[in-house]
């Protein structure tokens, strides 16, 4: 399934193993389900694509961080 749901999953599930990813989607599904309840929005799903590049954004911005605390600066790599 190319949803963001389920990328969240298996993002999760690799890392922490099958049950917490389960809690980690059920509590991610209430929240969401709250917001819509609350607020009368409509969801609409973004895609696996939109969800690994926000993802992919996230540990870029982590790592320049990380690099930056450690005084180093990261370049591009050249192609």
């Amino acid at each position: 399934v190319d949803k963001a749901l389920g990328g969240f999953y298996r993002r999760i599930k690799g890392r922490r193993g099958g049950l917490v990813a389960n809690l980690a989607l059920a509590r991610k599904l209430a929240e969401l389900f709250w917001r819509l309840m609350v607020h009368g929005i409509t969801y609409v799903e973004q895609g696996l694509k939109k969800y690994e590049e926000k993802v992919a954004q996230t540990e870029q911005r982590l790592l320049v961080r990380l690099a930056s605390k450690h005084g180093m600066v990261l370049r591009p790599q050249a192609p």
